[in-house]
């Protein structure tokens, strides 16, 4: 073997272990930033839920204060039986309130419900405790405590509220909010490995879904201290503030767990409380395993290829070299052609790039996406060399349904632009309805076919012929039928009903699908309107079929209406003059 020969197989090695290295390093640093966006995700998530559980939380003990207020403002002069009747309606009526009571000017309970929970005759003032009930007064203002032990059982927040009658006090009214109601409500429901705790501002937990604590202890009593960033993290749940951390929170049997966290505050009349989701780190793991084990599996395979494809390299050298000297010469002026070729198809192709530039950027928002999603597939198809594993086939299929798409957008742009300056010219022709509603079928019978929904019609046999556009209407029909098809679920039906009338002929299109709320009616007329609830999550369009029905219903002399409930399905229902 030649020295030159040499140098050449040893280089190919070289370049060989050093492309695997490179594939290992990148798949590494892959897998890192992998499980790092992935934990900022959740962290995202958690943190949501955390703000959805203080909103929750808030809005609960909110409503209870103002609702005992409203007793307080609307009722300064009435009597303990009327006071009595007016907790039994709140208490039976609602759900939260552990107590409800009416402690006269004196200081002595009246009148109060449930009364097994209501010590009726306790003086507050002849026991010599502490009550909030002089600040309220003296403040004239509620005033709400952080929760403390019922004589049962649990904890209950007090809400003291002072009755005046102009500068007359008459009495306080008291409400006790059960933290357990407040609990089963927002925070048990969370259904997670993870678990959700509930702490005051003097670090009371009020609720800890791990079970490790109890309602009324103190988290400072228990923590351990030699853990600072667990520590830091409860600092900053007491001050108010909100955000997302990873910690170790250490075990039995001296076992350590990474624990990832998110907590928000809840600020309640002056008091504040935090709420905190804690979940294992090994949540994020199991979400990315799956993702990162396909990559593994990528990087092994391109390894393989990688050296397979440098030792096969050698062997082919070893034994084409001799004959390939043979060919340099003419290899050569080929391969200056070829250049030359190359340079000149890479020049054409930027020019190409640029007009392609220059008309993305001259088209409407609604044209950017399918072009965006042709060009990337395009690319993908030009650049993929021989051994690049790619799906050729799903690519052409999705260009051209985006060609299809971008066309369909074109024409509903160009027959609103016509409607709307009423030079949408119907080519009147003697139309039978019959064939017009089976053409319309038959457009969407395998779309309804895929999604289980049966289509069924009632047409008079002898129904009158008149003077339309057929094909108009037959897209009136596609259009109407492919909205029910979105908010219609697996086994539904639609039904198709025509009925003749005076000087109109009436259609009906029906569904019994999820229907519509109020905003959605009154809006799905208007032009690039689309309702973002169908059952499928998938609607694609540029939101004008119904725009473009409506014009050409109106075009024919007719009108067309709408009804829907939620839940009841959607009934469209249009006239074409006779």
């Amino acid at each position: 073997m030649e020295k030159h020969e040499k140098k050449v197989i040893f280089a190919i090695a070289v370049i060989s272990v050093l492309f695997l290295l490179l594939i290992i390093f990148m798949g590494i640093k892959t897998h890192n930033d992998v499980c790092e966006v992935a934990k900022q995700e959740f962290s995202k998530q958690q943190l949501l839920l955390a703000e959805q559980f203080s909103t929750g939380v808030e809005e609960f003990l909110n409503e209870k204060v103002e609702l005992t207020e409203s007793i307080a403002r609307n009722h300064a002069n009435a009597s303990p039986e009327e006071f009595q009747a007016l907790f039994i309606d709140i208490y039976e009526g609602s759900t939260g309130y552990y107590a409800l009571e009416y402690i006269n000017a004196s200081g002595v309970v009246v009148a109060g419900y449930p009364e097994e929970n209501v010590p009726i005759g306790y003086d507050l003032y002849e026991n010599n405790r502490e009550y909030p009930i002089e600040h309220a007064r003296d403040t004239r203002d509620t005033y709400c405590t952080n929760p403390v032990g019922l004589f049962e059982d649990g904890l209950g927040s007090f809400i003291w509220i002072p009755i005046f009658d102009g500068e007359e006090h008459k009495g306080t009214i008291l409400g006790i909010i059960q933290m357990s109601t407040l609990v089963e409500k927002y925070l048990e429901p969370y259904d997670s490995s993870g678990y959700v705790y509930l702490v005051d501002r003097n670090t009371q937990v009020l609720y800890d879904g791990s079970g490790q604590y109890t309602a009324g202890d103190n988290y400072f009593d228990m923590l351990n201290e030699s853990n600072p960033k667990w520590m830091h993290i409860i600092e900053e749940q007491l001050n108010g503030s909100q955000g997302t951390a990873e910690f170790t929170l250490n075990g039995k049997n001296n076992t350590s767990e990474n624990k990832m966290i998110a907590f928000s505050p809840i600020e309640w009349r002056r008091r504040l409380w935090s709420v905190a989701v804690v979940s294992p780190a090994t949540e994020v793991e199991e979400i990315t395993h799956p993702a990162l084990l396909k990559h593994t599996v990528l990087v092994l395979f391109s390894a393989s290829i990688a050296l397979l494809g440098g030792f096969s390299l050698i062997l082919l050298l070893t034994s084409w070299n001799r004959s390939l000297k043979v060919e340099v010469h003419n290899k050569t002026y080929e391969l200056k052609q070829s250049n030359e070729f190359l340079e000149k198809a890479n020049q054409k192709l930027k020019e190409l790039d640029g007009l392609k530039s220059d008309f993305v950027s001259m088209v409407s928002h609604e044209l950017k996406m399918p072009l965006a999603a042709i060009k990337t597939s395009t690319e993908l198809l030009k650049d993929a060399d021989e051994n690049e594993l790619i799906d050729k086939d799903e690519l052409i299929e999705k260009i051209l349904r985006n060609v299809d798409r971008q066309t369909r957008m074109v024409n509903d742009q160009l027959d609103l632009s016509r409607i709307e300056s009423g030079m949408m010219n119907f080519k009147k022709e003697e139309v039978d309805l019959h064939e017009v509603i089976s053409t319309s079928i038959e457009t969407v019978e395998k779309n309804a076919y895929d999604l289980g929904i049966g289509i069924y019609t009632s047409i008079p046999e002898h129904l009158p012929g008149f003077t339309g556009n057929k094909d108009a209407l037959v897209s009136v029909f596609v259009n109407l039928l492919n909205n029910s098809l979105k908010f219609t679920p697996w086994g539904g039906r639609i039904d198709i009903d025509i009925v003749e009338l005076d000087q109109y002929i009436q259609a009906t299109v029906k569904d019994n699908g999820i229907g519509l709320g109020t905003d959605d009616i009154e809006k799905i007329f208007e032009k690039f309107y689309r309702v973002g609830n169908d059952i499928y999550n998938n609607t694609k369009g540029t939101g004008l079929g119904l725009t473009i029905a409506k014009g050409i219903v109106e075009g024919h002399g007719g009108t067309i209406e709408v009804e829907s409930k939620e839940g009841k399905g959607i009934t469209f229902t249009f006239t074409i003059k006779k």
